[in-house]
């Protein structure tokens, strides 16, 4: 009823296990509220902790740390957010031979101009080089980050808490815990595969520019080829379409990503686990980022979380297919999939929460492993940010987190307002 933005609620769901009563009551709370609880499937997180090695009873015992992360509860120092991490910065740096033309500075190691890739697997390869090495420069300064950690600042009544100090006589940030893990965020994923499908299919399969010629399209921003960022916008296809190709170049990302981690020294003797949600750094790494070959212009925000750009005009039950798909062991440190619903015109109250309930229970059976909806209209926000004292507790949830709208700075309200509207029972809008 207060409409609260903290704490931070999450709601696990267990197909099978729990009612229908109870979904459909924790449903419409997110009705009601407009923005929280998000919703976590129990049988897809459990076996991606399970995968990391955790002991069943101690992962099926686990709950949601800052946004959405999974951690064990009293026998996990997970760090969950250790990094959040760019994956468009290195895209740009293989388009550019390690380059990052915004920062205007050699950032990553050669990896080949944009004349020299003969197919797109010789591209994908340099993004991976570029991937690479962002990613292990990264964990080199959070290794950095942690053994200065053991030194200045153990946590005795820290480990007081956990299983496993006293029986290994070691501090949690010497590794003390039962698990030992540090968790990233992975931003930009949907951003990266409409690009990297574009390039796939425009400059290498059909040929109908060459690379160099799409980078200099994006130097420029498209001014002067605006017909190439419409066709990239409108005509290539993207994440959440149900498309095959995405869905694969999205799958080949998330299992480099997780390879990658998984080669990595940790300063505790654990893993590092990806995930793929994003706060609001979707925003700001978004105002650092030039154009891309998705059609996306210089300076827009990436899309939230692990959600499809609105730009795919993809319809509900296909985004949901899209990310229910995506190979769970590879997000341990969970997603943020988030969907803008706005009620039918005739709908009622039962009606409405009846429909959440629904595209809910059959997101979950498709594997699906996090969900949380922004019950409200695009008008809406609209008119909140012209009348904010009239929405002071208007509540949204960007990834992972709450907020009132009317606090937000407009860079990010404007992101929640071209998220795209979802009519549950319909097509979107």
């Amino acid at each position: 009823m207060l409409r609260l933005k903290d704490p931070n609620l999450n709601a696990r769901y267990a197909p099978g296990v729990n009612s229908e009563a109870y979904l459909w009551r924790v449903c419409e709370v997110n009705a009601l509220t407009r923005a929280t609880p998000s919703l976590h499937n129990d049988d897809a997180i459990v076996p991606a902790l399970v995968a990391q090695g955790f002991a069943l009873e101690h992962a099926r015992d686990w709950t949601a740390t800052g946004c959405v992360e999974p951690t064990s509860c009293g026998r996990h120092f997970g760090h969950t957010n250790c990094m959040m991490l760019n994956l468009v910065a290195p895209l740009e740096m293989a388009l550019h031979d390690g380059w990052h033309p915004v920062l205007h500075s050699q950032v990553g190691p050669h990896s080949g101009a944009a004349e020299s890739f003969a197919n797109y697997e010789s591209f994908w390869e340099a993004y991976k080089t570029q991937l690479g090495f962002v990613i292990d420069k990264s964990v080199e300064a959070n290794n950095l980050l942690g053994r200065a950690h053991q030194t200045l600042k153990p946590s005795p009544l820290f480990s007081a808490l956990f299983d496993g100090p006293m029986q290994a006589g070691k501090d949690v940030t010497q590794g003390g815990a039962l698990y030992n893990t540090s968790g990233t965020a992975m931003i930009g994923l949907t951003d990266v595969v409409d690009s990297l499908a574009a390039v796939h299919l425009l400059v290498f399969e059909e040929k109908q520019l060459s690379l160099a010629e799409l980078v200099r399209a994006l130097e420029a921003n498209f001014v002067g080829h605006e017909t190439l960022a419409l066709q990239l916008t409108r005509k290539v296809p993207k994440f959440g379409q149900r498309n095959a190709l995405t869905q694969r170049l999205a799958g080949d990302v998330q299992a480099f990503v997780s390879e990658r981690f998984a080669a990595q020294e940790h300063y505790r003797g654990g893993r590092y686990l990806p995930g793929y949600w994003s706060m609001s750094n979707h925003v700001a790494f978004g105002l650092l980022s030039g154009a891309l070959p998705s059609g996306r212009p210089k300076g827009k925000p990436f899309t939230p979380g692990l959600t499809p750009s609105a730009t795919a005009s993809a319809s509900l039950t296909n985004q949901m297919h899209a990310v229910a798909q995506l190979d769970r062991t590879h997000m341990p440190n969970n997603i943020a999939f988030n969907i803008k619903v706005v009620p039918g015109p005739k709908d009622t109250h039962r009606q409405l929460v009846d429909r959440m309930t629904a595209y809910a229970a059959a997101y979950f059976e498709l594997g699906g492993m996090q969900m949380q909806f922004n019950v409200v209209s695009t008008e809406t926000l609209r008119d909140a940010m012209q009348n904010p004292d009239e929405y002071r507790d208007l509540l949204v949830r960007i990834s992972g987190y709450n907020a009132y709208f009317v606090e937000l700075n407009r860079d990010i309200q404007m992101e929640l307002i071209e998220r795209m509207d979802h009519t549950l029972g319909g097509e979107p809008s």
